[in-house]
């Protein structure tokens, strides 16, 4: 699948942290437990997927969670805000982001669907 889930423009700086705004790259909603978060790396530096957090629903999770989240839903047409802790992350600055995204449908059975972005990106 193409990266297009991932926008120019959608990184932000604040506090340590780099956020990316994500949209779902798929074409209906999914359950939260269908999504996993493969590869997240920052200038080539794979981040421990157990510090990142997913804000989505109105709640900030981290990513071990939505494995139990079989309840709720990802809406098609809404954002998740991906945090990753980068110390050091500043506005203005460029990075090398890489995020991949992989989505197993409950009702597509030993499916997998990655979605890969991998650019340079600059902080807002």
């Amino acid at each position: 699948m193409k990266s297009w889930f991932i926008a120019d423009n959608n990184l932000s700086a604040v506090d340590g942290w780099l956020q990316l705004d994500i949209r779902l790259p798929w074409y209906r909603s999914l359950p939260l437990s269908a999504l996993d978060f493969g590869l997240i790396a920052i200038d080539g530096t794979p981040i421990d997927p157990a510090t990142v957090t997913v804000k989505l629903n109105g709640q900030d999770r981290p990513l071990p969670a939505l494995a139990g989240l079989w309840q709720e839903d990802w809406g098609v047409l809404d954002p998740a805000f991906v945090s990753i802790p980068y110390p050091g992350a500043e506005a203005g600055k460029e990075y090398d982001v890489e995020l991949t995204l992989v989505i197993h449908p409950p009702y597509v059975p030993n499916v997998f669907f990655p979605a890969m972005h991998h650019k340079r990106m600059r902080a807002n």
